[in-house]
């Protein structure tokens, strides 16, 4: 039986396994050591840099800025193991929005993409980049046809 996967998740899935894994690794070591502890290193950055004039505004200023670092490192911890399980399903290499290939080029320097650069592009430009149907429900099928 042929199990229909991702030729990138054969060719290369290796290399991009052992890179998103240590990606992860470090991120999950560096959201450690920011919230880890009795105090993070958030409390202690918001603690030097108060000087004795320094209102209270200046340091909710900084808290809601680590908060914010925060929130993208947890998002990007989200991309990474959403990545992995691509991986892992076979389906790494293949833009969850369209089906399409995703180029080696764009999963070598972001590995935990998602998507296909013209699904990324529409996202972006506030698109409606939304799933396509999959060939196999398009075969045979008369909507739409003159």
């Amino acid at each position: 039986m042929h199990n229909l996967t991702s030729p990138i998740a054969h060719h290369h899935g290796l290399d991009h396994r052992e890179r998103l894994e240590n990606m992860l690794a470090d991120l999950l070591r560096l959201i450690a050591e920011q919230r880890g502890g009795s105090r993070s290193r958030a409390d202690v950055a918001a603690e030097s840099l108060a000087g004795p004039g320094d209102s209270h505004a200046q340091s909710m200023t900084q808290r809601d800025l680590d908060f914010c670092i925060g929130e993208r490192e947890t998002a990007r911890l989200l991309e990474l193991e959403a990545a992995l399980k691509r991986l892992n399903q076979g389906r790494y290499g293949i833009c969850t929005l369209c089906g399409g290939p995703i180029m080696e080029a764009r999963l070598d320097a972001m590995p935990e993409t998602a998507h296909c650069m013209a699904c990324q592009m529409q996202s972006e430009a506030g698109g409606s980049a939304s799933p396509k149907p999959a060939v196999a429900t398009r075969v045979g099928s008369s909507a739409g046809g003159a």
